[in-house]
């Protein structure tokens, strides 16, 4: 039961109880209405990314099949089989990179996602990566650059290789798809502690109200470019997820229009 409060005049200045119960229920209608938002929303960029992601599927399935039947049709050339083929190929990559975010952010997700680090050349697997990526981008008719490092010896590191490659790939793989002409740029710097690495490009740049969100789960840069970009929109929280695994950060820096650029880091201890 609440009971009257005086002040030192005896003056009756209300029920204190009372005010506290209100000003907790407020509260705590507050709190149930922001949560309430944040899961509609939640649903809301979820039903998204599931629509996108059957568009992302069924796209790649249908060129399986229609370019399939147009093989089994017999006056065929050797030409359009040869093309029939390549088509093929490519849109069965495009469903197993497709695939594989999917098993690789449901590990995340579930927390069986392990670390397994090894001792590796960190310039050897950059080269490796460049040698990789160059022929596509000059496909495109873009410029690659690797910044090599300045030390005349092997630069080594302990990490999970596999993880570090996936993230440096995911970067790549977007400035190479959001880049129309120019160049990217990409390498690594000798902190104290760390290495930084980056990735740059001339692309078509992160407008500002999306560089916070470019990092979360199920949401992509800009809604818009879906219809012109392909992809799951997951290789970014995947990297993320990554990067902090591998105990790091990642950021990105960008000009709507000029271009971005990625940075992550990693701990580094020169062995």
């Amino acid at each position: 039961m609440c009971k009257p409060v005086y002040n030192e005049e005896n003056k009756y200045l209300g029920k204190r109880g009372i005010n506290r119960d209100i000003t907790e229920q407020k509260r705590g209608a507050e709190k149930l209405v922001k949560a309430l938002f944040k899961a509609e929303e939640s649903d809301r960029l979820k039903s998204s990314f599931l629509a996108n992601m059957s568009h992302e599927i069924r796209t790649p399935m249908n060129g399986i099949l229609g370019f399939t039947e147009l093989l089994k049709e017999l006056d065929t050339t050797e030409e359009e089989r040869q093309r029939c083929i390549e088509i093929i190929e490519s849109s069965g990559l495009r469903l197993l990179n497709i695939i594989n975010d999917l098993v690789d952010f449901s590990k995340i997700e579930s927390g069986l996602m392990k670390i397994v680090p090894t001792d590796f050349d960190i310039d050897q697997q950059l080269e490796e990566l460049y040698s990789f990526f160059k022929p596509e981008f000059e496909k495109k008719g873009l410029h690659i650059a690797y910044a090599k490092s300045n030390l005349s010896k092997k630069n080594l590191l302990t990490t999970d290789l596999e993880k570090l490659t996936a993230v440096l790939t995911n970067l790549l793989n977007n400035a190479k798809k959001y880049t129309l002409k120019g160049q990217v740029e990409f390498g690594y710097e000798i902190k104290k502690d760390y290495l930084k690495f980056f990735v740059k490009d001339t692309g078509i740049g992160i407008k500002e109200n999306c560089k916070k969100m470019i990092f979360e789960r199920f949401i992509q840069a800009d809604a818009s470019f879906s219809k012109s970009f392909e992809g799951s929109g997951l290789g970014l929280s995947i990297s993320k997820a990554y990067v902090e695994m591998l105990g790091g950060k990642i950021w990105v820096e960008s000009e709507y229009g000029v271009g971005s650029q990625f940075y992550f880091t990693i701990p580094y201890k020169a062995l």
